[in-house]
């Protein structure tokens, strides 16, 4: 089974040299490296490919937003399974043999999710990350559906609270014509500023709706340099509550089987910053006040956003078409 890994990347040729590196060190060596570069402001991602890295093949993607390149990776790779590896991640040598050999062993599924650790732990930003929860999810390996009837952080929970419980993009695997077949990453969300993140939770949640199964890895190892400073780690995190509170909106506005489900897990995601900020008032929770209060705020506006996140990524297609 030939594996492509895609590094989706915009202006930062100093980072991608490192996570190039790491993947050219896997054992076995993967089948194909692809670079997608994301609406680049300038020539220096293509020039490091060309001058550092003749193996590795170089695309470009006009249309800017994170799911355009995801997209346009599944549509140029060779390969049976596409492995996404973040532009600011180093992976274990390991990695794409881990994920290899869980869509060799299990044809359902459809997505699979590595481990991924802190690169370093010496930044404000990077212990604010982490101490919130971080990448990772431990060391137990967590197939879904099937392992979703067991308690979740102690507790009872819907599947759906599984889903975005098991990894993130940063390290992130699919079945490529599975991927294709349920129609690839969904271009309004991850667009930036506007709604930074849930593509990689959205495509997941729709293989699982699809019948097929979504696997965590924690031997698929990876590490991600987190954002350095408090300020700029608090905005990810808030950013990242926006965009799921939109793609759980999109799935419940379509009316899908698990819309019951989905409805009341919307209702706990608006309702928790709230009780953590009554945490953080007893001093147990990681996030200060103001972060608390306006990762609440970003969750009702989020609750609205997906559909000028459509409209906009429309426009950035038909820009592209030009």
């Amino acid at each position: 089974m030939g594996m492509s890994v895609a590094v989706c990347t915009r202006a930062r040729p100093d980072t991608l040299a490192r996570t190039l590196d790491s993947l050219l060190a896997q054992q076995p060596p993967v089948h194909e490296i692809l670079v997608v570069d994301n609406a680049p402001p300038d020539e220096a991602t293509r020039e490091l490919v060309a001058s550092r890295y003749p193996g590795v093949r170089y695309v470009r993607e006009p249309a800017q937003g994170l799911d355009f390149a995801r997209n346009r990776a599944l549509a140029s790779a060779t390969g049976d399974v596409v492995a996404f590896l973040d532009d600011d991640a180093v992976a274990d040598a390991g990695g794409a043999r881990a994920i290899g050999a869980v869509f060799a062993a299990e044809p359902d599924v459809a997505v699979c999710t590595g481990r991924v650790e802190a690169l370093g732990a010496g930044t404000e930003g990077e212990r604010v990350f982490e101490a919130n929860g971080g990448f990772s999810r431990g060391e137990r390996r967590i197939r879904l559906p099937a392992d979703a009837r067991q308690p979740l952080h102690g507790k009872a929970a819907p599947l759906i609270a599984w889903a975005v419980s098991v990894g993130s993009g940063c390290s992130y695997a699919v079945r490529r014509e599975t991927a294709l077949a349920l129609g690839g990453f969904d271009e309004a969300l991850d667009l930036g500023t506007a709604l930074p993140g849930g593509g990689d939770h959205d495509l997941l949640w729709r293989a699982l709706e699809g019948g097929h199964s979504v696997v965590y890895e924690p031997a698929a190892l990876a590490w991600h340099e987190h954002r350095s400073g408090a300020v700029s780690a608090h905005g990810q995190i808030v950013g990242h509550q926006r965009a799921l509170l939109a793609f759980l909106a999109k799935h419940v506005a379509r009316r899908g089987r698990a819309r019951g489900a989905l409805a009341g897990y919307v209702a706990w995601r608006l309702v928790k910053p709230g009780v953590r900020l009554v945490r953080r008032m007893l001093g147990r929770d990681p996030l200060p006040a103001p972060v608390l209060a306006s990762m609440w705020w970003n969750c009702w506006v989020g609750l609205v956003a997906y559909p000028r996140a459509r409209r906009l990524a429309r426009i950035r297609r038909e820009a592209r078409a030009w």
